[in-house]
């Protein structure tokens, strides 16, 4: 519980009102008492603030009378208040930007816990999620007690669901305070490219940011490649402390054109002459000569997917920018594995090998499946999709990288939300090469019934597109849907029909 006056220190008031009438001083207010603070009308309880935030489908003044029903004592708005909107008992402050004063509230209700966290922010394309996930994973085991905020899920001792890759700065802080309270001393943090042109993370500054690549996504949002650029680099502009470390992979031109734009701030270039990473072997997992600057140590590890080569060299970029020894991550990294649904061998079964993997986009399928290639004895089939509602241009490049690369191909049903998935489909299968087998089961469940039970022994089977999801996106509504519990059942269900 704090005050009103403790929480409003900061902010840029316009214009007060208690009820109908002009607060000409706040300060008469500031030993009200505050349990809670919502952007969400729905969760607004007793004594809360409710910030009327305008988003990017609703409005979040036309929740104003639901957030006061349930309990708000304080609106904050950024609109001007008209007299017919005014409510007994009630304060309504006017300020001049919402999000900033969204981002003060959240900093002094929850006592401003990035104050005694290390932040990394990892943002790109590709490789985000395991960049994260291999940085918490390799803290902890070298025993710095380290949080993780993104795709997967958000851990605090405990796995909460996550529902965006990167939440609001109310929920950002509400959890980095609760691990501050269980003793957590570090916080990696997936940033994704809506969360920075939105300014949802507004207030935060992070200790090292992260850039791993770019390429084509997200282009129903962002239009083009330039904008989607620029929204990734505002991480790299506006949430930085005066001690911040930069870390940037060369591995396309869009790291090397941020290095070079950003030179000022001397980052280390991962993925580079100074330090770079060769696979040497990948049959029972990867083994690596990792090359940093003028010496080359030889590491074998438990990972598959020569992508994820990439990806651990900038996982060593960070840990290296924080002052860890070479040896020490080294050792670490033998016993680091795969994330959910991060090219995650999920079953061998008849002699083949089933993976799944999120790779959602042209370049993310091509990696997947380029990795798998050098590992298949017989043929690789790929089962994917494409997420409706969302860039389409992408579909047809999909197909196409599906039909240079895989031997056959299953054309599913992804995540239709409110498209159809057969078009969906037909726009994919404009990319495929006439003289590439493919099969089209738009039914996601039967079509890995059918790829897995025509497996032949050497076959690799790649499941694409949804990795570490447990549900299906079909016209608003989620249903349950895991490709790795789908894979297992269906096993199961052959093997018993084996006796």
């Amino acid at each position: 519980m704090k005050t009103l006056g403790e929480l409003i220190k900061n902010l840029e008031i316009i214009k007060a009102y208690y009820g109908s009438q002009i607060i000409e001083n706040l300060g008469a207010y500031k030993y009200l008492k505050i349990n809670g603070i919502s952007e969400n009308s729905k969760e607004v309880k007793k004594r809360y603030i409710f910030v009327a935030r305008r988003g990017t489908t609703f409005n979040g003044e036309i929740f104003i009378e639901e957030a006061i029903r349930n309990g708000a004592v304080v609106i904050l708005r950024e609109s001007q208040i008209n007299s017919y909107e005014t409510y007994p008992g009630v304060i309504q402050i006017q300020v001049k930007n919402i999000k900033k004063a969204l981002s003060s509230l959240a900093l002094n209700f929850y006592e401003n816990p990035q104050e005694k966290l290390i932040l990394i922010g990892v943002t790109g394309t590709n490789g985000k999620t395991s960049v994260s996930y291999f940085t918490k994973t390799l803290l902890n085991s070298l025993g710095l007690k380290c949080g993780y905020i993104g795709t997967l899920f958000y851990e605090i001792d405990k796995i909460i669901p996550s529902l965006e890759t990167t939440p609001s700065i109310l929920r950002i802080t509400s959890l980095l305070k609760e691990m501050t309270e269980k003793g957590f001393k570090a916080c990696v943090i997936e940033v994704s490219s809506h969360a920075l042109h939105q300014e949802r993370i507004l207030g935060l500054l992070f200790d090292v940011v992260t850039f791993t690549n770019l390429s084509r996504d997200h282009l129903d949002y962002h239009k083009d490649m330039e904008s989607y650029y620029q929204a990734k680099k505002k991480l790299f502009i506006n949430y930085l402390k005066s001690s911040t470390k930069a870390v940037i992979s060369l591995e396309n031109e869009y790291g090397k054109r941020l290095a070079e734009e950003l030179k000022y701030l001397s980052p280390f270039l991962v993925n580079s002459d100074e330090i770079k990473t060769e696979v040497l072997g990948k049959k029972n997992g990867l083994t690596l000569k990792i090359k940093i600057r003028n010496k080359e140590y030889k590491v074998s590890t438990q990972l598959f997917g020569d992508y994820q080569a990439k990806n651990l060299t900038t996982t060593l970029g960070i840990l290296l920018a924080l002052g860890y020894k070479v040896e020490e991550i080294l050792e670490a990294i033998k016993n680091l594995k795969n994330p959910i649904g991060r090219l995650e061998l999920v079953a061998d079964y008849k002699g083949s090998k089933i993976f799944v993997d999120y790779a959602h986009t042209p370049t993310a399928l091509e990696e997947a499946l380029k990795s798998l290639n050098s590992l298949k004895e017989n043929k690789l089939i790929v089962v994917f999709g494409c997420g409706g509602n969302r860039d389409k241009g992408k579909r047809p490049l999909m197909g196409k990288v599906a039909s240079s690369l895989a031997d056959e191909i299953i054309l599913t049903s992804d995540n239709p939300r409110f498209e159809d998935p057969l078009k969906i489909i037909e726009d994919i299968k404009k990319g495929i090469n006439s003289s590439k087998p493919y099969k089209i089961i738009p039914d996601r469940r039967e079509a890995l019934k059918f790829s897995i039970k025509n497996l032949q022994k050497g076959d690799i089977l790649l499941v694409a597109g949804k990795g570490h999801e447990t549900y299906q996106e079909i016209k608003g509504k989620k249903y349950p849907f895991s490709d790795q519990e789908e894979i297992l059942k269906i096993i199961r269900s052959e093997k018993s029909n084996e006796y």
